[in-house]
């Protein structure tokens, strides 16, 4: 699979859903989450109260949770981006070799 390195990291747009996944990462609490807009409006939270310390732990749990919202479940590929975006909202070293990786493969 080949990325766009310069739109990687950024939100995740379902269309065909309307809606939005927003990659978060809170540094003073070290936890990620993944923020859900529908339509423009916030619509939910996936993971609070630092359930989710690594970027890998959200897409583990987040078909069952776009489920509940009524939203279908994400592709390999969708999976891969949301992670990116987990990634690159922490940022640091994590983003570096992340992207050091994608671009080795190319």
């Amino acid at each position: 699979m080949k990325f766009d390195i310069d739109a990687l990291g950024g939100n995740l747009q379902l269309e065909d859903e309307g809606a939005e996944l927003r990659p978060v990462f809170d540094p003073r609490l070290r936890y990620y989450i993944v923020q859900l807009w529908k339509d423009g409006e916030p619509a939910g939270i996936h993971g609070r109260h630092g359930s989710f310390r690594y970027p890998d732990e959200p897409l583990m749990a987040v078909d069952t949770y776009l489920a509940e919202k009524g939203i279908r479940a994400l592709t390999h590929e969708e999976k891969a981006w949301l992670y990116a975006g987990l990634v690159h909202a922490k940022g640091g070293p994590d983003w570096e070799m992340l992207l050091l990786a994608i671009t080795q493969d190319q």
